[in-house]
């Protein structure tokens, strides 16, 4: 990897989306002494796909919902800040007869262990310490942000069905659709294993199992999952009082110069009393952050790409998934959390979720069939929520006027071929060029604490301060 030259501290900085992404860069830059760090946000809003409502006086999400102490980073932040969190235990499953129209519940671990037997459940233990150990020893590649030189371990290079069958734990595989099929990640036998890996650490797998234990309520907090108390995205919130950030931004063109980076947008105006107008704008910064997930065809449109970016970028993928909620009468879940297994189609709720039992509010997760969301999607989904509420005893209350549903092509991610041919290498030589930075979970893996470790590296390793005199 290249070597870089320290940074002016006065050095104007644009970054590029107000997500976990964007908003940690922006805090660690903060916290090397940068002051003149700007966010641009397209929505109206921060926090990205961390999406929290209120209803009734109780708060939701509609994205990320917990973390677990292996959230090191996230952590430590919301410490800083202030943000409270609370224990998030509690999950069962559901099984659907599209026959006859019916449904009923299941405990979850009988499915994922393949059997109640004691024997079973002693297999399973044992194939649970299994994957511990295995985790164990390869910990230090995973230590360090990002994925440079991960083709060095071919054996990690392949899709992690095939490497839990390498490993002897295929009988596991149940186990880990939770945490990565149904949360919007792929099938296990097309993600890359790295990504799962890493995401699935020896505390976070601990965390997920012991949450859903019987026994979750008598565990110190720390050895389960949590959420923010008062939801997700507005612990950014809390974050982003301390940053200079702009909503509601659309970049017409960024071109990028040898003296700087030279911006066009629009934002609202508004004058008090009259309508809201969009006024067009310039800036000059001298670097660019790009900290949003976007597809090819959308930083074509106002970034100047160089061969190399434009290449590094096409071999991202996306997967189709969504997120709708609606009020339910006459019914409450078990628990805070219900999955549909075995899995269901695409189209279908995988995950239902009702964040607070004496609240109708519920939430369900999909992944969709289209290469990118349609209204299609939307009705059909609405109508197998609708089936499913119906079969489980309760109804869409079309009284309330509570509904929403957020569409969006998530888990920007590569191949597994990817992995084995240098890709990030690749990304890590061009970062700083045409003083342009990229972060994100492309770069670690998309959940949370993989984003904001990946930004701090980012800070850490281009953006030390020049020294004075």
């Amino acid at each position: 990897m290249k070597s870089r030259n320290p940074v002016d501290r006065e050095a104007r900085i644009l970054i590029l989306g107000a997500g976990p992404g964007g908003l940690s860069t922006a805090h660690f830059l903060g916290r090397h002494g940068f002051k003149n760090v700007t966010v641009f946000e397209k929505l109206g809003r921060v926090g990205g796909m961390c999406r929290s409502v209120t209803e009734d006086n109780q708060s939701f999400d509609l994205g990320a919902i917990v973390i677990s102490s292996a959230y090191r980073e996230v952590l430590r932040m919301a410490r800083r800040v202030g943000a409270k969190l609370e224990r998030f235990e509690g999950a069962t499953a559901f099984t659907y007869d599209e026959t006859n129209q019916s449904a009923s519940y299941h405990d979850l671990l009988p499915y994922l262990m393949r059997g109640s037997s004691f024997s079973t459940f002693c297999r399973f233990a044992g194939l649970s310490l299994r994957y511990l150990w295995k985790r164990y020893q390869i910990r230090k590649i995973f230590q360090r942000p990002g994925w440079v030189g991960i083709d060095a371990h071919p054996d990690l290079c392949v899709t992690f069905s095939e490497w839990l069958d390498s490993n002897g734990l295929e009988d596991l595989d149940r186990l880990f659709e939770i945490p990565v099929t149904t949360f919007g990640y792929g099938s296990l036998d097309e993600i890359p294993a790295p990504y799962v890996l890493r995401y699935m650490g020896i505390r976070t797998f601990l965390a997920m199992l012991f949450s859903s234990a019987p026994f979750a309520r008598f565990l110190p907090s720390f050895l389960v999952l949590r959420r923010f108390k008062y939801g997700f995205q507005r612990f950014w919130e809390r974050m982003a009082w301390d940053l200079n950030i702009r909503l509601n931004i659309d970049i017409k063109k960024i071109e990028r110069r040898e003296e700087g980076i030279f911006v066009k947008y629009t934002h609202p105006m508004q004058m008090l009393g009259d309508e809201i107008s969009h006024a067009e704008d310039h800036a000059r910064f001298d670097y660019l952050i790009v900290a949003c997930p976007l597809l090819l065809k959308e930083l074509d449109s106002f970034l100047d790409l160089t061969e190399e970016e434009r290449w590094l970028q096409s071999k991202t993928r996306f997967i189709p998934y969504a997120v709708a909620s609606f009020e339910i009468a006459d019914l409450v879940l078990p628990m805070p959390v219900a999955f549909h297994l075995p899995l269901p189609s695409l189209d279908q709720p995988m995950i239902i979720a009702q964040q607070h039992r004496e609240n109708e509010l519920m939430a369900f997760y999909a992944r969709l069939s289209s290469s990118e969301p349609t209204e299609a999607d939307e009705l059909r989904l609405r109508e197998n929520i609708k089936r499913y509420i119906s079969a489980l005893g309760g109804r869409i209350n079309e009284q309330d006027d509570w509904h929403s549903y957020d569409a969006w092509l998530y888990f920007k991610h590569v191949g597994v071929e990817e992995f084995r041919h240098r890709y990030f290498d690749r990304w890590e030589e061009a970062q700083g060029e045409n003083r342009t930075f990229f972060t994100g979970g492309l770069f670690d893996f998309d959940y949370v604490e993989g984003i904001v470790r990946y930004s701090r590296h980012l800070v850490d390793r281009h953006f030390y301060v020049k020294a004075s005199g």
